[in-house]
């Protein structure tokens, strides 16, 4: 039997309107300063004010960081950090996508530890000598799973490339997963995210850590999903559709712990190289990714593909693997999805440069199938020619 490991962290809270327990958390961690971290859009969509009125009930001072962009930059979370100085701020509450989340987590990172940032990207687990302001997570979108998450994705302009810090004292102390908060999400991010927290979860699946902890959350996180995303994608206002897909996003990032793969690897080094969305990376780079993984695996494959709706009897293992192929893509066709890499940014003249960023990505090494540059130039060639 293979050894393995599997680490939850996170306390939960499911709900409609459980945004009004912020305050109580501010108290457990006895803080009376706080640092929001968010951006505009979500200001202007009025979800902060549903967390602000809670902590002003309470009595508890705050201030709004709300410069966050997509794909956080190294530039933006260190003056993210200054602001957290500054408001002498305990406790960090982070309302938004992604983005906001994994800023946040390296906010309080830089807060607590001098620079610079590089040094503590890609370097090991918890790498800063100083810990960290513990972090509160209300996700505004399901499908990341930052919520959950002990890894922040940071923007090395510099050097043009996403890395992950990665770190248990970074993971959330809490994530207040409330289905309102996600009601007013466009449909193209209501889709995007959704297919990043498929694609955790089926990458999870597959990926060379899995464990039989992993795969037990990674399927019932596949089965959600797939039951899920055209309902809410079709029916914003579901609320226990977008329940039952924030909970998928949470799991499938829980079932990561056993890795991730060549999807992840091409889509952040997409994203870090023309900053392209990163859910939309994700789907674009979804079914070339399983594509090259198609001659492992095989059994999980084939599951995959029958919780997707496949009727496998009669086929042999081959076939079934083979099946999840049509059924992912069934599955994107409804989101209007692009099939060519050229949609988000790539040129044929990057490519040996893209594919050296790849190998470094911290989901190459648990791809299920080995890869190696060759491999790379390969994907991003095929990518292109779609």
């Amino acid at each position: 039997m293979n050894s393995f490991r599997f680490q939850a962290k996170t306390k939960i809270l499911f709900g409609t309107g459980e945004i009004s327990k912020v305050a109580e958390e501010a108290k457990a961690y006895q803080a009376r300063d706080v640092l929001i971290v968010t951006d505009k859009g979500i200001v202007s969509a009025g979800l902060v004010d549903q967390l602000t009125r809670h902590l002003d009930d309470a009595n508890i001072n705050y201030i709004v960081f709300d410069e966050i962009e997509p794909n956080p930059t190294d530039s933006t979370i260190l003056r993210g950090a200054e602001v957290m100085k500054a408001a002498q701020s305990t406790l960090v509450f982070t309302i938004g996508g992604g983005s906001p989340m994994d800023a946040a987590k390296a906010i309080a990172v830089m807060a607590a530890n001098d620079g610079p940032i590089e040094q503590y990207c890609g370097t090991g687990i918890d790498p800063w000598p100083n810990p960290p302001a513990p972090v509160v997570a209300i996700p505004t979108t399901a499908g990341t799973g930052s919520e959950v998450s002990g890894a922040a994705m940071v923007n090395l302009v510099a050097q043009s490339r996403k890395v992950d810090m990665f770190g248990r004292t970074i993971q959330p102390v809490t994530a207040i997963l409330d289905p309102e908060m996600t009601v007013g999400l466009p449909p193209n991010l209501t889709a995007w995210t959704g297919i990043d927290a498929l694609n955790h979860a089926f990458e999870a699946y597959i990926a060379s850590y899995s464990s039989v902890f992993s795969d037990m959350i990674a399927e019932k996180a596949i089965e959600l999903a797939v039951n899920n995303l055209h309902r809410v994608y079709h029916h914003p206002n579901d609320l226990e559709a977008r329940g039952n897909m924030l909970i998928a996003s949470s799991m499938a990032v829980m079932a990561a712990s056993a890795g991730l793969g060549v999807v992840h690897s091409l889509a952040q080094t997409i994203g870090g190289y023309y900053n392209a969305p990163h859910g939309l990376a994700i789907a674009t780079c979804f079914v070339p990714g399983i594509e090259y993984n198609l001659g492992v695996e095989q059994e999980k494959l084939a599951r995959v593909s029958q919780i997707m709706g496949t009727d496998t009897s009669g086929m042999s293992l081959d076939e079934s693997a083979r099946s999840v192929i049509p059924a992912l893509q069934n599955l994107l066709d409804d989101f209007d999805i692009p099939q060519g890499f050229d949609a988000l940014g790539v040129r044929e003249k990057d490519i040996p440069k893209l594919a050296e960023i790849a190998m470094l990505d911290g989901c190459t090494p648990t791809n299920p199938r080995p890869l190696d540059e060759h491999a790379f130039i390969e994907l991003f060639q095929q990518g292109l020619a779609v």
